[in-house]
């Protein structure tokens, strides 16, 4: 005769068997390094690729994020890249958490088009990182760079929202929708840097709301040639927002 502690050990016993024999069947492969593995990432990348992914280094430019060469900044009047120069922008400063490539690619991918919603906290606590302290005063909002309904409805959730609401939860930020996309334009990553500067305008407008705050951190997935959050800082900052910065999970390169 058995009692319910032998059940529970036989239940134990057999569920392990079985994803003994699951995983001898169909190993967890790393979409990076090609490895099995059975620590890691959902079933996408192991947890040395995950780790391994390599967070941006000062010297960073203050306006777009881009890491640079020690010493770049010595003697300059901007701490901003050649790109940036000294022009006037909306948007004040970006800081991304890596190069949008590898492992850090990978998993965006599988974040955002695969429906693995869950790995936002992963991406997120990662993100809170790079965020320097400058960025989240009292008087920062948390603000997630909208989707399209339309393209909402078809992902089931908004990326940037679900990164920006991790963010905002980890930090102990508030978390405000303040904008809200009107058109819908095609995916920055599907045109030519030329046109991804044009693409977002008028894409974007300002949220009904009794208060504007005085300083906003956007948030959103990729940054490519920043011009989705040059946008949507030119319409905070013209409704009277003081201050507008963003932090992204990955960063594409400058010939992209």
């Amino acid at each position: 005769m058995t009692g319910p502690g032998d059940t529970l050990g036989l239940l134990k016993l057999s569920q392990s068997i079985g994803r003994g024999i699951r995983d001898c069947l169909f190993p967890k492969i790393c979409d990076s390094c090609g490895l099995p593995f059975e620590n890691g990432i959902s079933n996408i990348l192991c947890l040395s690729c995950f780790n391994s992914i390599q967070p941006y280094r000062d010297p960073i430019c203050s306006r777009c994020g881009d890491p640079l060469d020690p010493g770049a900044f010595t003697g300059a009047t901007f701490l901003r890249c050649v790109i940036c120069g000294d022009g006037n922008y909306f948007l004040d400063g970006v800081r991304a958490y890596g190069d949008y490539s590898g492992a850090l690619r990978i998993a965006h991918h599988a974040f955002k088009f695969e429906g693995m919603e869950s790995l936002g906290a992963l991406l997120a606590e990662r993100m809170t990182l790079v965020i320097p302290a400058g960025f989240t005063t009292e008087e920062t909002i948390f603000c997630p760079v909208p989707l399209s309904p339309e393209r909402e409805r078809e992902r089931g959730y908004n990326p940037a929202e679900v990164l920006c609401r991790q963010i905002s939860l980890k930090k102990k930020i508030p978390f405000r929708k303040l904008l809200q996309k009107i058109k819908s334009i095609p995916p920055q990553m599907s045109l030519r840097r030329e046109d991804r500067l044009l693409n977002p305008e008028g894409a974007y407008e300002l949220l009904p709301s009794n208060s504007i705050p005085t300083k906003v951190l956007l948030v959103d997935d990729v940054f490519t040639t920043g011009a989705t959050l040059e946008e949507c800082a030119k319409i905070l900052k013209k409704s009277g927002v003081g201050w507008v910065g963003s932090v992204v999970w990955g960063r594409t390169p400058r010939y992209l």
